[in-house]
């Protein structure tokens, strides 16, 4: 009778969606990056990203095979479908901006969902635990926790040691930037203003990436004392403020430079000497959370100080980049650095 029993407990349990996920989990615990503590499968199969750098992130670790679904951004982003072409014919999971679609993450029986911090998105992540699907939220704000991020992934996957390239290759081009920069004096640096996706009196602030990006590039981001997420700001700060150079979004910012060219910007230092620039790659985003990041850094750096980087082959440091991470040069991924 004993045997009968266990052997229906175990039927009911390998039979509830994402209930392998928990059975295979055993003593396999990872703390995700807002502290909760999940189990997690031995060697994670079928995943699940909700937002576009989770995506990346997985592909920069080359398990983009393991997806299962995906955040439906990633479905049309050009990096990731040259990396694979299989990508575009995953379900869609929804996006972090507009919302999620639970019942279509449940549908494609995950064992491990990425989510992250913001939002509804660690309340999904306690649901998604409660019908049986391991699930992790990630925080890549600053470049240590995008470095914990791939740890944290690779962990949870069961493949700790496929963090190691990406973070090597990351951190020997931002080590590359920061010998470059380092003596240069303080009054000598740039002032950056950095135009956000949402538009371009929108900027960031001191606690994102896009600040320590401006930073490790060797210049100052005038947002840096505000806090908080991207910030509204009116035209007359920006004004006040009075930028060296003016930093686009590559996301979207059609009609921009159109704008600061009418004639009450005419007195902003960029403005008048044509420093305004948008982030080149016509295939991913440097300016956001993601290993593409480290580039982002390095381009910055350049695009500030030319005369700090004589020597350096910018196409090749590139190409290098994309091979370490995704296994192909950059103009073999379709890519080109637009000016």
């Amino acid at each position: 009778m004993r045997r009968i029993v266990v052997l229906i407990v175990l039927v009911i349990l390998f039979s509830v969606p994402g209930a392998q996920a928990q059975a295979d989990a055993g003593d396999h615990r990872v703390t995700d990056m807002v502290g909760r503590q999940v189990a997690v499968p031995a060697r994670a199969r079928r995943l699940v990203t909700t937002f576009k750098p989770a995506s990346l992130c997985v592909t920069a670790l080359g398990l983009q095979d393991r997806l299962v679904g995906i955040d439906t951004d990633s479905k049309r982003d050009p990096l990731q479908l040259a990396v694979d072409p299989s990508i575009a014919d995953l379900p869609a999971v929804g996006r972090k901006s507009l919302g999620l679609n639970f019942e279509a993450i449940l549908s494609v029986k995950p064992d491990l969902v990425i989510l992250y911090a913001q939002k509804d998105g660690i309340a999904i992540a306690d649901r998604l635990i409660g019908h049986g699907v391991a699930a992790i939220v990630i925080l890549p704000e600053k470049m240590e926790t995008l470095y914990d991020t791939l740890r944290l992934i690779a962990d949870a996957a069961g493949g700790a040691r496929q963090a190691d390239t990406a973070i090597a290759e990351c951190q020997r081009v931002v080590r590359l930037v920061g010998q470059r920069v380092a003596a240069i004096e303080a009054d000598r640096r740039k002032r950056l203003y950095f135009a956000s996706p949402r538009g371009i009196f929108s900027t960031a602030t001191g606690d994102l990436l896009q600040d320590e990006m401006i930073t490790m590039a060797g210049a100052v981001n005038v947002a840096h004392h505000l806090s908080g997420y991207f910030r509204e700001i009116s035209p007359e700060q920006f004004i006040d403020w009075n930028p060296d150079i003016v930093l686009l979004s590559g996301h979207r910012h059609h009609g921009s430079h159109d704008m600061l060219q009418q004639p009450q910007f005419a007195g902003v230092t960029a403005v008048a000497n044509g420093r305004i620039y948008k982030f080149p790659s016509n295939i991913a985003h440097w300016d956001f959370p993601s290993p593409l990041s480290a580039l982002g850094i390095l381009w910055l750096a350049e695009t500030c100080y030319p005369e700090q980087f004589a020597g350096i082959d910018l196409a090749a440091e590139i190409d290098r980049f994309h091979l370490a991470l995704f296994g192909k040069r950059f103009a073999d991924l379709g890519g080109q650095l637009e000016r």
